[in-house]
């Protein structure tokens, strides 16, 4: 796969160099980059239209803006069921791909599907009827306007999810195959849907918190039509039909679920520790109006960070992938190799993320029209997230993600679930709360986290004890 790579100038060094990490017999630093850009463009729009959306629903008030923070927060724990049978879907499905077995990757992209989106129905359904009860149950002293905001918004967030869980599937089945432009397209109907939707609803219409879950639901179900679309036209990059889709398959089924468990026990313990979280910061202050004025400069700090995350999630992504597809193809070298190139690649790539959007903060603050006594919590939250970026986050994720293609979920998630809580909630509750430092105690508790996690991360890796997966999981699937 290698190709004539030029040798002077500046230029030059730099193109030696991309070939040195990525150059090898499956992969040619075209095909990396091919998958690259449209994976950054991908994430980098859905965070960006969510900075957007997240600034129209500011201009409502600071009661909106917690309420759809407090609730997004809450309906990730409701999708982390959906989000981990996707991530252990996308592993099986990489790895199909790898091997060649065509058949075995119909049945992988079909089998996903269905458990995600009959998982997605019955717990969206049940939190609709119980919206009112789980939102006094977690935020029982928050003010009634925002209680009531925070019912109806998550009742609209509910359904919702129903046709996304169909949409996500189907991306996750693009993203895992290295299908990057496929991927791209169907992140650009719908959250530019989604964009133009809560433009008109919130903007035009005066809808509130009302518009912007009404936007979720018509633009998920317009991505779920596309995806639908792109998936079974004759020219698909995956090849799947219609009895292909909409089939459980048990042979594929049970390396999923297997792998899907620790995701999902993860996600919701730590979706369920970032309620937690925002739970006793709406405690901040002795007062329910200083308690919402941190919930409010919270969400703008996380939302701004999440542009950040495109590149970072971008890395996670394409290291998941390429190992996945070389720990199919049986080349475990390659995998450790990759590891290590998505690590040196990922530190640039983050460096320049940095250096381009941070000093663009003051103009993406005025999005928001935050609370001029939050504006500096806000940047002291989002300077602690942001600096240590380059140096920490890539040994803090990419190698979970590498050990993670191989199998090997366990030891990543859980590992990961212990760090939030001893860090991100426990220690972020002494910082903010005993400490009194407000907002900012829960990202140094997030800072302290990302640097426990590169510790018992690598100790992992290293240990060798990863690869036993990779046999353990070929003789399952022979047996089944």
């Amino acid at each position: 796969m290698s190709e004539q790579k030029p040798s002077r100038g500046l230029a030059g060094k730099f193109n030696g160099w991309l070939f040195g990490l990525f150059d090898s017999e499956m992969f040619s630093v075209k095909q990396i980059l091919k998958m690259f850009y449209p994976l950054l463009l991908d994430q980098f729009f859905i965070h960006l239209i969510s900075v957007l959306s997240t600034s129209l629903v500011s201009s409502v008030g600071q009661e909106a803006l917690a309420a759809v923070s407090m609730v997004n927060t809450l309906s990730f724990v409701i999708t982390a069921l959906l989000f981990a049978l996707c991530a252990g879907g996308g592993v099986i499905i990489a790895q199909a791909k790898g091997s060649g077995d065509e058949k075995r990757l119909r049945n992988a992209v079909g089998t996903t599907a269905m458990l995600a989106c009959g998982s997605t129905l019955v717990i969206a359904l049940a939190l609709y009827a119980l919206a009112g009860p789980v939102i006094n149950l977690i935020y029982p002293n928050t003010e009634p306007m925002l209680k009531k905001y925070a019912i109806h918004y998550l009742k609209l967030n509910m359904l919702s999810q129903i046709p996304f869980a169909l949409f996500y599937a189907i991306f996750t089945a693009f993203r895992s195959v290295g299908d990057s432009k496929s991927s791209l397209v169907l992140t650009l109907y719908i959250n530019i849907s989604h964009l133009l939707l809560c433009l008109l609803f919130i903007n035009g219409m005066g809808m509130g918190v009302t518009g912007n879950g009404l936007s979720f639901i018509v633009a998920r179900v317009i991505g779920a039509f596309v995806a639908m679309w792109w998936l079974f036209k004759p020219m698909g990059a995956l090849h799947v039909r219609p009895r292909d889709f909409f089939c459980l398959d048990k042979a594929a089924a049970r390396p999923i679920i297997r792998l899907s468990i620790p995701f999902c026990v993860e996600q919701v313990l730590f979706q369920g520790g970032m309620v937690a979280v925002q739970g006793y910061l709406s405690y901040w202050g002795n007062t329910p109006e200083k308690g919402t004025m941190a919930l409010a400069a919270h969400a703008v700090a996380s939302s701004l960070l999440n542009l950040y995350h495109a590149s970072s999630n971008c890395i996670t992504q394409m290291t998941s992938t390429v190992c996945g597809q070389c720990i199919g193809a049986g080349r475990i070298d390659l995998s450790k190799r990759y590891k290590v190139s998505m690590i040196k690649g990922g530190r640039l790539v983050l460096f320049l993320t940095v250096l381009v959007l941070y000093p663009l903060t003051p103009l993406l603050m005025k999005l928001y029209k935050p609370n001029p006594d939050a504006v500096g919590m806000i940047y002291l939250m989002l300077s602690v997230g942001v600096i240590p970026l380059p140096l920490i986050w890539c040994n803090a994720f990419v190698t979970p993600a590498m050990m993670c293609s191989a199998g090997d979920v366990q030891y990543p998630t859980y590992t990961s679930l212990v760090a939030m809580l001893l860090c991100r909630v426990a220690l972020g509750y002494v910082l903010t709360i005993t400490l009194n430092l407000g907002p900012v105690g829960i990202w140094l508790g997030m800072l302290v986290e990302w640097l426990l996690r590169v510790v018992l991360m690598e100790q992992r890796y290293r240990s060798g004890k990863w690869m036993r997966f990779i046999d353990r999981q070929k003789k399952a699937e022979a047996a089944g």
